[in-house]
């Protein structure tokens, strides 16, 4: 067997949604790879979309930001826990390294925690990113409020130039810390599932309208949800969210993969996060969405959003109360033109990992890449 180290940040579930598609890429391609899975997001999504071939070790080695809701990021408190994490970057470091060598892993892959190519250059393994994407960026916006963090970028920048390469996915930040940059297609998971199946899975009425809501359970109480539900042709879809809600239809984790539900909604409610819009661009189901503050990917993600046509944007304060009637409407009226997005990425990534675990190198791609790379 050959071992792999695929570090993935736990901040949202967009990091671990794609880098699952990869590692099902890489083991359709060698089955006698085995990956050690390092991140805190939660073991039970590695199981449910996993089959064999991996370990979950739960690991924090980035943080990401701390956030009052999906819109809003604690500035302060994203930097004093960034900068708890990189006072003891030494000792994570050698930790890391240790694991490394005692489990004989022969490549580190990190979706996108700084310090794992920190590791691996130290541990003398090579080393890939995957992302679109990175903290740097991200924290450059904080730096006028809490100027701690311009110190914490520069480490961070110094970590991502340790990576030999970094596959950039589409709807890109500013990545330039990186030396080597190939740029690789969406990576996203299509339904399989015919719509009529997984909606009499789900006992939808006839006529009903699937709403499916991709949201945290302390965003989704501050909706005035039955301002959607008074329409009774509206029919509100959640995840697990372990509190019973009127109106709302709660369905339990692993039920059906969360690519079948886009498929099957008629409108999916959601912030704009890499994940959420990777998936409604690739099923052409239409999102509703509003805007999040202090989040510098928000304009670029909107801008894919509108190119293909697969967004309605609402107002926070309307989102809040409730008021998403005509979002709804006008969301169902549109013209999705994201039938050719390529979505291809998990294998062209595959494709270069394994290149650079056989051979020790990547082919370089210079092209200026698009949703419709190839």
């Amino acid at each position: 067997m050959i071992h792999i180290a695929y570090y993935i940040s736990g901040h949202g579930y967009g990091h671990a949604v794609r880098s699952i598609e990869v590692i099902k890429a890489l083991l359709a391609q060698n089955p006698y790879l085995f990956f050690h899975i390092r991140t805190t997001a939660p073991p039970w999504f590695f199981s449910l979309n996993l089959k064999n071939s991996f370990v979950y070790e739960h690991c924090e080695i980035d943080v990401g930001t701390m956030q009052h809701d999906f819109s809003e990021v604690d500035i302060p408190a994203t930097y004093e826990r960034v900068s708890a994490l990189f006072a003891q970057k030494t000792e994570i470091v050698a930790r890391e390294v240790r694991l490394l060598k005692e489990k004989q892993i022969e490549l580190v892959v990190g979706d996108i925690p700084p310090l794992a190519f920190a590791a691996a250059e130290a541990a003398r393994l090579p080393s890939v990113a995957i992302g679109n994407f990175s903290w740097d960026w991200i924290y450059e916006k904080f730096i006028e409020m809490e100027r701690g963090f311009r110190e914490l970028i520069t480490q961070i920048r110094v970590s991502y130039r340790k990576a030999d390469v970094l596959l950039r996915l589409p709807m890109y930040g500013e990545m330039d810390a990186f030396r080597h940059i190939i740029d690789v297609p969406l990576v996203a998971r299509k339904a399989q599932r015919r719509v009529k199946d997984v909606r009499h899975t789900l006992r939808l009425p006839e006529g009903a309208r699937m709403v499916l809501v991709a949201m945290r359970l302390a965003d989704l109480h501050r909706v005035q949800l039955d301002n959607v539900t008074a329409d009774k042709r509206n029919r509100i879809v959640v995840i697990n969210q372990n509190s019973p809600i009127a109106g709302v239809q709660n369905l339990p984790e692993g039920l059906l993969p969360f690519q079948e539900l886009v498929n099957a909604a008629d409108v999916v409610v959601s912030k704009p996060g890499y994940g959420i819009v990777s998936e409604c661009l690739i099923n052409q189901t239409p999102l509703i969405f509003t805007e999040r503050k202090d989040f510098c990917e928000y304009p670029i993600l909107v801008e894919a959003i509108e190119k293909y046509g697969i967004g309605q944007f609402i107002e926070l304060n309307q989102f809040f109360a409730g008021r998403w009637q005509s979002a709804i409407e006008n969301a169902l009226k549109r013209e999705i033109s994201a039938d050719q997005v390529m979505n291809h990425g998990a294998a062209v990534a595959a494709n270069h990992i394994i290149s650079l675990l056989v051979k020790g190198s990547v082919a370089s791609d210079a092209r200026e890449p698009t949703l419709m790379s190839d």
